[in-house]
């Protein structure tokens, strides 16, 4: 009897501290599925924006597509990153109404959104690029520069701009 009697005075506590303990891994358990919500959330932010500038840049070609001839020969849908469209022709029009796209549809943040289109008559090739700001991006890309002694030095750099480039032909 004095045996059970000790032993329940000093069993007293534990489930305390095990309850304790419990919660304490609970709450880390908490903590990390937090987190991957966040990441799941930037993730899909990310991929929309990604898709968005995809739907936008063969929104463009297929403006092209239906009008071969002033894209290819007159070569009126080049245009440059930084340059501002001018309406008044089909490819005008067509300009202006997809840097709006691209405008209201991508956000902006260090840098405007925008897009730019280049031909090459060489190889006959469209190259469409769409540039926006994604703050959850978070890409690290290397630059490389001459050091004091003369030796390559590379840096990693972070960046939130995002490019997105897609190459197409048309025929006429």
């Amino acid at each position: 009897m004095q045996n059970a009697s000790v032993r329940r005075r000093s069993e007293r506590g534990y489930t305390l501290v095990e309850v304790m303990i419990a919660l304490v891994v609970f709450s880390v358990g908490l903590l990390g599925i937090a987190g991957l919500q966040i990441t799941s959330l930037k993730a899909n932010h990310g991929s929309a924006t990604r898709t968005q500038a995809v739907y936008l840049a063969y929104d463009i070609i297929d403006r092209m597509r239906a009008n071969p001839t002033a894209a290819i020969d007159a070569k009126a849908y080049n245009i440059a990153i930084d340059a501002t469209p001018v309406g008044g022709t089909v490819a005008g029009d067509d300009l202006v109404a997809w840097r709006r796209n691209i405008t209201n549809a991508l956000p902006t943040g260090s840098v405007s959104p925008s897009g730019s289109v280049e031909f090459s008559a060489a190889t006959n090739l469209f190259t469409v690029k769409i540039v926006w700001d994604d703050v959850h991006a978070n890409l690290t890309r290397t630059t490389t520069t001459t050091g004091p002694t003369g030796t390559p030095v590379t840096t990693p750099q972070t960046t939130d701009v995002v490019t997105f480039a897609v190459t197409t032909q048309l025929s006429n």
